[in-house]
């Protein structure tokens, strides 16, 4: 007996057949022109912007809707940095998990309202490329990969859409 797969192709990657999508802007840009405090909003972590999908998610939320109003088919969640080995510089590698899974949560929330069957919106993990190098010796390839990937399981826990999480 012959074994069949079936793929099923992700709806972002067929609406792409179909037309260009619009991707959001520049998150931090976006939050520093927010009225934020060092202490309360970020938690004392000064430019850790991650930390504001925990202290601040009506002000990330918005953000998200901000851009989809615009028209934009794909938000990136506010975890550039929500790496363990990022947030470790701010004492909050712990953080790493949950911190993600509700930031995919407050974009998944705004694409949902936005969202129609003619026009679907979908959240997109990000995370940036960190602050230390392998090639230079400030962190290990296996710390590196757990570091990525408890930051990923919260960005799918929380929703993103069919895992799709961009580096």
């Amino acid at each position: 007996m012959q074994k069949t797969t079936q793929t099923v192709e992700h709806p972002l990657l067929a609406l792409l057949k179909t037309r260009v999508l619009v991707w959001d802007g520049a998150m931090g840009t976006q939050i520093h022109g927010l009225d934020l405090d060092i202490e309360t909003d970020y938690q004392g972590c000064e430019n850790c912007t991650d930390i504001l999908s925990l202290s601040c998610p009506d002000e990330i939320g918005e953000i998200h809707r901000g851009y989809l109003r615009a028209g934009a088919d794909v938000v990136s969640t506010n975890t550039f940095g929500a790496a363990v080995h990022v947030l470790g510089e701010f004492d909050r590698g712990d953080d790493a998990r949950a911190l993600s899974r509700a930031a995919a949560e407050i974009a998944r929330r705004a694409c949902d309202e936005f969202s129609t069957e003619d026009w679907p919106r979908f959240a997109a993990g990000s995370l940036g490329p960190g602050t230390k190098l392998i090639t230079l010796g400030q962190i290990g390839f296996d710390e590196l990969v757990a570091s990525y990937q408890k930051a990923a399981m919260g960005l799918i826990e929380g929703g993103v859409g069919g895992g799709l999480i961009v580096f």
